[in-house]
Formats: C-alpha cells, structure tokens, sequence
C-alpha cells in the first residue's frame, strides 16, 4: 500500500465499505466543479440602438406627419429612385419610423451631448443606460439637398464590436443594420483622438464626410446593467450533492474507530509496536526490491549499498512522475491552442497587443470574445465554462501528490540524519500531531495559494455569459443569449502561473535528502522492513527513533 498520499491502487486493498466511501466522496465533487460556480449568476443588460444622422437644423423643422413619405424623400436622394424603401423590411421601416416619432413625443427623454461624452459613452459593446442617438452634423439642408435626414442605422447587439460604427461608418448599409466583417478599425483610436480635442468625421456609405457637432442620447427608464440570478435546479443539485458528501464524511467517521495509516509516522509507529514477520531480516529494502523481489516471494537478507545522497525526485515512482508531467503538459498544450485560436479569432475584429488585451480586463464579455456555439440550454453553456475548473482540480491533485511524496521522503531520511519524534494522527506523549495539510505549512500554503489563483484565474479566462436584449423601443426581446466568454489575457497568466507549477515541482525534484537512506517512498512494505528493533515495542514506543544499522541480532534473522 501507499501511506500517505493520495493512490488507487490502495482501493484495491481496503474494505468494500471505505472503498464505496471514497467512491461516494469523489464521484459527488465532480458535479460541484461543474456547477456550483454558476448557481448564481449575472446577467448583462443590453440595448439594441438606432442612429440616426441628421443635419443641423434638423431639429428646427417640424416633424413629418408621414415617416414612409420621408423614408422615400432620403433614398431618393440617396439612390435617384422612387421606391427604395420597397427593398426594406416592413418591420424596418416600422422601427425606424417609431424611432424618429419617439424623438417628437418625448424629447424630454433625449439629453444633449458633445462630441467627446457621446464617444466616450458609446464605445462600449453592450450599450444599457442610454438607447437610440441623433448625430448633429454641421451640414444644413438646402435646395440641392432639402433633406435634413442623412442616413439611418440599427446597431444590433449581436454584432461583432458594435461600436466600431464610430470610425467605420461607411461600411454601414444605408437604412440597414450595422454588423461589422473584419478588423477595420479601433474605436478606442478615435475615442481618444476626440477626447483630446480632434473632430469627429464619419464617412458616409454615399461618399463624402461629415463633421460631428453633437449628439442627442436617449436615456433609458431603467439603466440596469445587469441582474443577478439564481438556477434553482442548479442549487438543488449541488446542495444534494453536499448532503450526499456530508454523510459519506459522517459514516466514515463514525465507523474508522480503529487506528489509521495516514502519515509516514503512523505507518512507522504501527510497525514498531507489530512487526510484520514478512518482512524481518531485509531492513535495507527500498521500494524497487520490494516490487521487483519481495512482491514475488524473493525473500533474503538484503545487502546493504553505499548510493550516495540521492535527490526528493526518487521518493517518487516513475509512474507518478510520467502521470502528472504527461497531463500537466497536455492541458498546458490544449490552452496555448486555444489561445492561439482565441487571439486569431479576436484578431479579426480587435487589437491582440498585450496593452490592449489587459484594457479589456479579465473576465469581462464583449462582442468579439463570445464562443459562436449554439447551446440548446443554459445547463449546456454551464457545463462547458465549468469543465475547467474540474480538470484543474484533478491535475492539482496529482501536482500535490509529487510535493507530498518528495516531502515524505525528506521526512524519512531526517531519521537517517538524527534522532526525531514520530509525526503522527493520534499522538501520545513523546509524539507530536500530524500537520493539518498532511505536509509542512512552508509548502501547503504556497500550493493552496497557488491552486486557489489558479481556479480564479480560470474563472475569469472561460466564463458564463448571458446577455439579455432589448429591442430600441425599450421592448424586451426574446433573444437571450447564454453563451461561454473567454478573456485572452487571463489565460496567457493561466498558462504563465500553469508553467511555473510545472518546473517548480521539477526544481524541488532536484533537491538533496538530508542523509542518505533507503528510498521507501510511500511503499508500506519498505518502511515495515525498516521497523525491526531488537528491544520490546513497550520501550521504545513514545520515544524519537532513528533509522540505522543496529548490528546483528541472532533473533532478527
């Protein structure tokens, strides 16, 4: 058996009612990975808008009475025919139309804005205190162009960075919706560039520029950004789970009276007060006789061999080592792929600078980061954001036990080096108490530092996004989007922080033992070969022992 550290194979040699208790234990963490960060969420509030381009005496003229007659007066200007707007959709027109009429009912619900506020408050992807925007040219009608409506726009929020219209105008049909195609521009650029006093100029889809002089913003009756809500099938699920997993916990208490194998100095203290009669008389036995001779019947005195002080790495098995680095390196790989795909996707509408990613921030959704996916449920989006989270925790885990078994053997050859007290579960006087963590302070806080940054880390690379629109007559729409974000520039620090994981435990690898000393691992074979004393256990138990050679006894073999 393995003492100590976390191992299958012990599964094998244990009662079916401990092994059934673990099985239980484990099994119902898995669900709580996957959902229970999500049991709880936010919402995002979202406003599909309409811009409108008008001329600056605009709003000095009376409103029309017929909004289809000036539809067809502006695409008659526009396109030199009657009847463009039979190539709109009705329901286009319709939108349009109420957009301009709200404007003349409640223009009280409108506020004025220069050309700087309105970038600034426009250069967002999902737009929710403010709705629909009049942009005020210093154009004015005349008798070659007596129109004062220049161009008209929806802005809808599933576009890819929606608020790129701001320096790609042109690229926006006449009368249609705005969906931007490709990495044209940077809004921020602009923003910027206004802010600091530069002026604002749109090209039109038409030909020609114009001169922004100010905005009128529609201000929303509600200005929610977001909403928290609560899945009640999710809780259930995880609340069951932790009642399932509280009485595992419960029953395994209640019914492991007995002594236990937890620590090297329980295994250790056990043998010394039973010997195993098996393994008498091969006390310089390490972990590779005991599997490739011992386990095969192949019993004798076990020759002693000066091998030098051997390194932490040898405490553990090969198979742990290969194990671990094999499915580090593999997740490792899986997200610098992802990444790349991440990058080249975003790349296509937004700057993939590092300046620019960490503007963005960490685990904040926009347009261009929201996975094209069609998920048939909220549960489907769940599941997908929360997998991470799952394989972290059982690739930590397997990095914990590496640090667990090079401790342990470091714990072991500080008895080859002097005299030391037992470090076990159910201490009595002479002993002393197991550590909480089952390894040193020094190096548990540091892992579960390391392993919580990473699990946040993760939460905010691959995240649950949903998004809830409204239509610009502040209507709800049925078009809730549950989907799965991701932020760039989170999982470039999770693959940094994953790396450095990696080649720590590989740095602690190299580190000397204090003494040399049989390599037992965690092999409860080859400590018990160690554990033979000549002197009665009533002795010697409660007192610091140390590992040696104690000479030849006759009754030892």
């Amino acid at each position: 058996m393995d003492i100590g550290v976390p191992s299958v194979r012990n599964l094998l040699r244990i009662k079916r009612e401990r092994t059934l208790l673990w099985l239980t234990i484990g099994i119902t963490s898995i669900p709580l990975h996957l959902l229970y960060n999500s049991a709880v969420y936010n919402s995002i509030a979202a406003n599909d808008f309409v811009i409108t381009l008008v001329t600056s005496n605009y709003f000095e003229q009376a409103a029309h009475s017929n909004m289809t007659e000036a539809f067809s007066l502006y695409y008659q200007e526009l396109y030199n025919t009657p009847n463009r707007t039979r190539m709109m959709r009705d329901g286009e027109v319709e939108l349009f139309s109420r957009v301009l009429e709200g404007y003349n009912t409640s223009p009280d619900g409108y506020e004025d804005l220069t050309p700087r506020d309105c970038a600034k408050l426009y250069n967002t992807d999902f737009m929710s205190s403010h709705r629909n925007l009049f942009l005020i040219t210093k154009n004015r009608s005349n008798s070659t162009h007596n129109n004062t409506l220049l161009n008209i726009n929806l802005v809808p929020v599933d576009g890819i960075s929606p608020s790129s219209w701001m320096c790609d105008y042109d690229m926006a049909p006449p009368g249609g919706s705005y969906r931007r195609l490709g990495h044209t521009c940077n809004p921020n650029d602009l923003v910027s560039s206004v802010t600091n006093g530069a002026p604002w100029r749109l090209l039109l889809p038409t030909g020609g520029e114009v001169e922004i002089s100010g905005c009128k913003s529609e201000k929303t009756s509600k200005p929610e950004k977001c909403k928290v809500q609560f899945s009640l099938g999710i809780t259930i699920a995880v609340t069951c789970c932790n009642l399932v997993k509280a009485a595992s916990m419960i029953v395994a208490m209640v019914r492991s009276q007995g002594p236990t194998l937890v620590t090297l100095g329980d295994a250790v203290d056990s043998f010394l007060r039973i010997p195993d009669s098996t393994t008498r008389g091969i006390r310089f036995a390490n972990r590779q006789f005991i599997r490739r001779e011992w386990g095969r019947g192949r019993t004798g005195p076990r020759q002693w061999k000066q091998e030098g002080v051997q390194r932490w790495r040898t405490s553990v098995s090969k198979t742990r080592w290969i194990t671990c680095n094999f499915l580090c390196s593999i997740a490792i790989i899986v997200t610098g792929v992802l990444l790349r795909m991440g990058i080249v996707h975003s790349g296509k509408y937004l700057s993939t600078d590092i300046k620019s990613m960490w503007t963005r921030g960490f685990g904040k959704a926009n347009a261009a980061s929201l996975l094209t996916i069609h998920f048939g449920n909220i549960t489907q989006a769940i599941l997908l954001a929360n997998l991470p989270q799952t394989i972290l925790s059982f690739l930590y885990l397997t990095h914990n036990s590496l640090f667990t078994c090079m401790l342990s053997g470091h714990e072991w050859s500080l008895f080859s080096h002097h005299h030391r007290t037992l470090r076990v579960t159910s201490p009595i006087p002479g002993q002393r108490s197991t550590y909480w963590l089952q390894i040193p302070y020094t190096y548990a806080i540091p892992l579960m530092a390391m392993s919580g940054l990473l699990h946040w880390l993760i939460s905010q690379s691959i995240f649950f996004a949903r998004i809830e629109v409204s239509d610009p007559l502040g209507r709800e729409t049925p078009v809730t989007a549950s989907t799965v974000g991701y932020s760039c520039i989170a999982i470039i620090f999770v693959l940094m922080l994953g790396i450095l994981a990696l080649l720590t435990a590989a740095g602690m690898g190299h580190r000397q033992f204090a003494a040399e000393a049989t390599i037992v691992g965690n092999c409860s074979a080859a400590i018990s070969a160690a554990c033979h004393s000549w002197e009665h256990s009533d002795v010697i138990i409660g007192k610091k022992a140390r590992w040696g050679d104690v000479g030849i006894v006759s009754n030892l073999g």
